[in-house]
């Protein structure tokens, strides 16, 4: 009997014990599972760029473009309700004014409310100072507390150096940058008052213009709008479909409106950590200290001034030189075939202005398709440079091509590492710079293919049922560079932009994108970061060119 009690409690506890070994299986496959699942998601957490600080841009800028998109395309924005506008132009146009570009397909002066410009000029405003960027920025002015994540996410975006001194960077450009284009409206209200405009070109061609002269209040919006504009390097203009152009006509020459836009777009495009360093040189000196300029500032202000003399000489030569009668250096004239010499500092003038303007800035007193070819060509590649990095400028930025012509030097003369100013720069942010240079070459290479099997249709049509001058690839070169490099130089008319195909129009705003953030905020995002490793393979030599 005790027998059989003991064999029956034996069975009931094999049960019991095998109901708990199945239940300890299924919670630790349960385990298995959850723990695979958590290793899946943090490896691709740790490879998706959205989830890294570029990652946060890109979705940060991508949102307010579409957001701006579809407010631009809300009905009383457009002026003109017969115009051909939807939310892919809504769109180009925010992608344009968030990237500080100025490429437009409806003409903003005409075609806009003022609540349309109001809403041009915020999204301006936000891409100058950096989307992300803006709440350290008012963090910052109201002396609150700032995460080190919003620092970074700052220092990425508009900074550069350390960490540690990005708020006060920022907040000292955000200051100076302001009270630059308040004293800017100051001088240009004075000047937009003051001088008259030309209505039409001398072949009469209509500018579409809106007159401010004499007119308080437009005066006062004009200036307002082109300080923000030009400080921002943003190209946009609420003059006429040609920019600057009716203040360079004849005896018409705003050379005080002229000199204001310049002074405004280098400041601009010269760089946050530049002013920073400025500031802190300054105010060393007053307290009788010694402080030098960062490896940044100093190769930042020598390429910027190479840059600022060797485009326009290379321009005047091509112009000079070319065997045709150059319309830079002769104007056309009311009757039809005859040419006008201009006086040397005019032309001379167009061009420094014009050259200088393609670097970042996109306001133009003169035609485009007026420089020779070879001016053209020059004029695509200082686009392409653009100003410097943590500005309000695009390209691949003067302080990258600086980096990799001084490697090409150190190559020539046998050196084994690339120094500046007695500094060694570091391998990785040479390696880096080629990298940005070549894949910047590329995404440009690809987007004129791209614009032109799309939109070939319509320069053909154009070059078939117009006289005036034949549009061939130069012009595509041109307008590519232009959004890549956001300066907003425009070949080609508005009506002429609308005709593009959409796939023509996407391709830009994405060109448009990656100038304004860099290649390193964008392509370089999804490049999966590794640990670095104290091995590798063995060496064998390749024959090169």
């Amino acid at each position: 009997m005790d027998n059989l009690l003991e064999k029956k409690h034996d069975k009931k506890s094999l049960k019991l014990q095998n109901k708990e070994n199945k239940k300890l299986a299924s919670h630790k496959k349960k385990i298995q599972k959850d723990i695979a699942k958590k290793t899946t998601f943090q490896k691709l957490k740790s490879w998706w760029p959205f989830s890294k600080i570029s990652g946060k841009i890109i979705i940060g800028y991508l949102s307010a473009i579409i957001i701006g998109g579809f407010l631009l395309s809300i009905p009383g924005i457009v002026n003109d309700r017969e115009s051909e506008w939807n939310f892919i132009t809504g769109m180009f146009t925010a992608s344009s004014a968030i990237s500080d570009t100025g490429i437009t397909i409806l003409q903003t002066n005409t075609q806009y409310s003022l609540f349309g410009q109001i809403l041009i000029l915020v999204m301006i405003k936000i891409g100058g100072i950096g989307l992300l960027t803006i709440k350290l920025v008012i963090l910052a002015l109201l002396n609150r507390k700032i995460s080190l994540d919003d620092q970074h996410v700052a220092k990425s975006e508009r900074g550069t150096g350390t960490v540690a001194n990005t708020v006060e960077m920022i907040r000292d450009a955000f200051l100076f940058l302001t009270f630059i284009e308040i004293a800017g409206t100051g001088v240009l209200f004075f000047g937009f008052y003051l001088t008259p405009l030309t209505d039409t070109s001398p072949v009469n061609t209509s500018f579409d213009v809106t007159d401010s002269y004499h007119n308080f209040s437009r005066s006062l919006w004009a200036s307002i709008f082109h300080s923000v504009s030009a400080v921002n390097n943003a190209g946009f203009d609420i003059i006429s479909n040609s920019s600057l152009q009716p203040y360079n006509q004849g005896n018409n020459r705003g050379y005080v409106l002229q000199v204001i836009f310049m002074l405004q777009w280098i400041i601009g495009g010269l760089g946050y950590p530049t002013y920073h360093d400025i500031k802190r040189k300054i105010k060393a000196r007053k307290e009788g200290k010694k402080v030098k300029f960062s490896l940044f500032t100093k190769l930042n202000f020598v390429f910027y001034t190479i840059l600022l003399v060797v485009g326009p000489t290379l321009v005047i030569l091509s112009e000079v030189l070319t065997v045709e009668k150059s319309k830079i250096m002769y104007r056309p004239t009311e009757t039809e075939g005859v040419y006008e010499k201009q006086k040397t500092y005019q032309w001379v003038f167009d061009i420094i202005f014009n050259v200088t303007s393609c670097r970042n800035a996109g306001f133009s007193t003169v035609d485009i398709n007026n420089f020779t070819a070879g001016s053209k060509f020059v004029m695509a590649i200082w686009m392409f440079i653009g100003a410097a990095p943590s500005s309000t400028a695009g390209g691949i930025r003067t302080t990258t091509f600086a980096i990799c012509l001084i490697a090409i030097i150190s190559i020539i003369r046998n050196k084994h590492s690339v120094e500046a100013f007695k500094k060694k720069v570091p391998d990785e942010t040479v390696r880096r710079s080629f990298a940005v240079i070549f894949l910047s070459f590329f995404i440009v290479v690809f987007s004129i293919f791209v614009v032109y099997l799309d939109s070939n249709k319509m320069l053909y049509d154009r070059n078939m049922n117009t006289d005036d001058t034949e549009y061939t690839i130069i012009q595509l070169i041109v307008y590519v560079s232009s959004a890549f490099g956001t300066v907003g130089f425009q070949p080609f008319a508005n009506s002429e932009i609308l005709a593009m195909g959409v796939v023509s129009k996407i391709m830009l705003v994405l060109t448009m994108f990656i100038g304004q953030l860099g290649i390193s905020n964008t392509l370089l995002a999804f490049v999966k970061p590794k640990n670095k490793q104290n091995f590798g393979y063995l060496e064998e030599e390749v024959t090169i060119g």
